[in-house]
């Protein structure tokens, strides 16, 4: 679809060993040009178009069927320009997703070797690609983007004008996920879209983002409009950076919020890293803009503490933020030895002592959080959905703070506060 010669099929690991298809010879072999090629994978259906209804009958569909309606009618669009009576056709209106699916793959936004963003085909592109890509965003963005060091869905919030939470893989049935998401969720990407729409110039200024729920399709809760303009937020002022001794870390910055916010702005030693992570820390809740810790800080504070005394040392970077999201989830009650208002599973019910189940209940939700590396041995556990829906919640924290990461590195290096992040590993 994307213009290249050939695609790699299999990767024999054991024999050190590849298949590919060559698109040349399948051209041939079907008898059809490269463009007929493009309009027989978007009929048949792919990420961006679904397959045309009248591919579809009571034996099934096959992919040769797509090529024989292509030779018929020489072209995709003539194909559903002629069966526009197929009921199945006229009622999905084919023809315009078939035609952005097109756009899509023929006038994709490339990284050029300049160093610029833009389609494929600038020649030929339309003048209003953006009803289909998206409006542009700022060079730093993708680069970012291409580098692996921020993730896309920030991205996509800005540019859909919505941030979408779909059912997690327990379904999501429980008050507490619900609450989650609406009181605390939604706060955290209001920061984020205030702070990012300050940034991105007179449009997104404008721009209406809402966050949207499976659970309330109907119901949107505004994160961004032209109303958030005057409330915008930025990134604190970090100076007397000396007193990290090149720790930017979630301790370090915890341990000394009060002298980096009291130094005076635009000081000599300010250190950009240090105020992205002070933004970050701030727009969770763990402190306020004059450096002071609030309660949850005072508590994040008081963990890492006791992790650094109990090993002697500074705890990793992913225990760190492990840590963090436990903060998060105790301080919406939901780290804690208690039922949820939905249970699935009855194994601790043969367990008669009922404060031995809160202990077992909560020391394995505990584990949940642990990170890869600090586990002394692999996961021997069987299934067990009340703890994947405790799982979903604690990965919803983390995807909330990670795309807070997100929103401080792109900022910074929009602004020019601070150098690209380095390369992902």
């Amino acid at each position: 679809m994307f213009d290249v010669d050939r695609v790699v099929t299999a990767i024999g690991h054991a024999r050190s060993t590849f298949s590919w298809v060559q698109r040349d010879y399948l051209l041939g072999r079907c008898r059809i040009t490269a463009e007929q090629f493009l309009d027989i994978c978007i009929l048949a259906g792919c990420d961006w178009c679904p397959t045309f209804p009248a591919l579809l009958d009571d034996v099934g569909f096959s992919f040769k069927s797509a090529v024989d309606m292509t030779h018929q009618y020489h072209s995709g669009l003539n194909a559903i320009q002629m069966l526009t009576d197929h009921p199945s056709v006229r009622a999905t209106n084919y023809s315009d997703s078939f035609l952005r699916a097109y756009c899509i793959v023929r006038y994709h936004i490339v990284l050029h070797l300049d160093g610029s963003v833009g389609p494929l085909n600038p020649e030929f592109a339309p003048n209003d690609l953006h009803d289909i890509i998206g409006y542009r965003l700022p060079v730093a963005a993708y680069h970012l983007l291409a580098r692996g060091a921020i993730h896309p869905p920030i991205l996509n919030m800005l540019v859909n004008g919505s941030w979408l939470e779909f059912s997690p893989p327990d379904n999501g049935e429980s008050r507490e996920y619900h609450r989650l998401i609406t009181q605390w969720e939604g706060g955290v990407y209001t920061q984020q879209c205030r702070l990012l729409c300050k940034h991105l110039g007179s449009f997104f200024a404008q721009r209406k983002v809402v966050l949207q729920t499976w659970f309330e399709p109907r119901t949107e809760v505004v994160l961004h409009d032209t109303k958030s303009v005057s409330q915008g937020v930025s990134l604190p002022a970090v100076g007397a950076a000396a007193v990290l001794n090149g720790d930017i870390s979630v301790s370090s910055v915890m341990e000394n919020s009060r002298i980096l916010a009291a130094a005076p702005e635009g000081s000599s030693d300010s250190n950009p890293a240090a105020e992205l992570l002070a933004w970050v820390l701030q727009s969770l809740g763990f402190i306020v803009s004059s450096g002071e810790h609030t309660k949850l800080g005072s508590a994040l504070n008081a963990g890492l503490q006791a992790l650094q005394s109990q090993s002697q040392e500074r705890p990793t970077e992913l225990l760190q933020w492990a840590v963090v999201a436990a903060a998060v989830l105790i301080d919406q009650g939901l780290l804690t030895g208690e039922k949820w208002s939905v249970s699935y599973d009855d194994e601790l019910s043969l367990i008669t002592d009922a404060q031995q189940q809160k202990f077992i209940r909560i020391v394995a939700r505990i584990a949940t959080l642990t990170p890869p590396g600090a586990r002394r041995g692999s996961w021997k556990f069987g299934y067990n959905r009340d703890l994947l829906a405790f799982s979903s919640a604690a990965r919803l924290v983390q995807k909330a703070v990670g795309s807070s990461a997100d929103t401080a590195r792109l900022v910074g290096a929009i602004t020019g506060s601070a150098a690209l992040a380095p390369e992902s590993t």
